[in-house]
């Protein structure tokens, strides 16, 4: 396989320590954003390019058996959860929804990667297009109480109580019922 030229991808993001200090943090700050947005486009990017070669079955051609295969290789090292969410990002998105990639890019991966499986529930791309104009600019934490509002998890979430001296189970599906076999015993 051909090896990449060296480039320092860093250098790029460097700041002359030496400006005065409100300049040189807006300038840090600058930088930040900017490798924030970058971050952000080349998720979309992963995605698309990790969906052809899965797609069209390029790893073959590239002499691995399989995609997981390709994904473990020491060059790429890329978990498949890692891989299928890029892909699924990018498939939702850019494919499905048809949206522009630099406006994608605007949305924190993070928030792209929440969204999916709650718009995918949604009938129609109107109301998925209203839901993503409502949350894209809240703050994460009020972004996440809003997705939270369209989950229906089944998926109890499981604690050790110190006060209680138990095990503590909570369901936040409203016909969950959750019988009760006695107590827990510490071995």
């Amino acid at each position: 396989m051909n090896q990449l030229a060296p480039t320092s991808v860093l250098a790029q993001f460097s700041v002359d320590e030496t400006l005065p200090p409100a300049e040189y943090a807006h300038s840090v700050y600058a930088k930040l954003i900017y490798a924030k947005k970058s971050q952000d486009i080349l998720f979309l990017a992963l995605g698309k390019l990790l969906k052809e070669i899965r797609d069209k079955r390029l790893y073959e051609v590239l002499d691995y058996e399989n995609f997981g295969q390709f994904l473990a290789s020491d060059e790429l090292s890329i978990s498949r959860e890692s891989a299928f969410l890029y892909i699924r990002v990018y498939e939702f998105f850019v494919e499905y929804l048809e949206l522009d990639e630099s406006y994608v890019a605007t949305i924190p991966v993070s928030k792209l990667a929440m969204l999916v499986p709650v718009l995918k529930k949604m009938d129609n791309k109107e109301q998925i297009m209203e839901f993503i104009s409502d949350t894209e600019n809240l703050r994460f934490g009020d972004f996440v109480r809003e997705v939270r509002k369209f989950q229906n998890s089944t998926k109890p979430t499981v604690h050790w109580s110190e006060e209680l001296d138990k095990w503590i189970v909570q369901y936040y599906d409203n016909a969950t019922v959750l019988n009760s076999l006695g107590e827990y015993q510490k071995e």
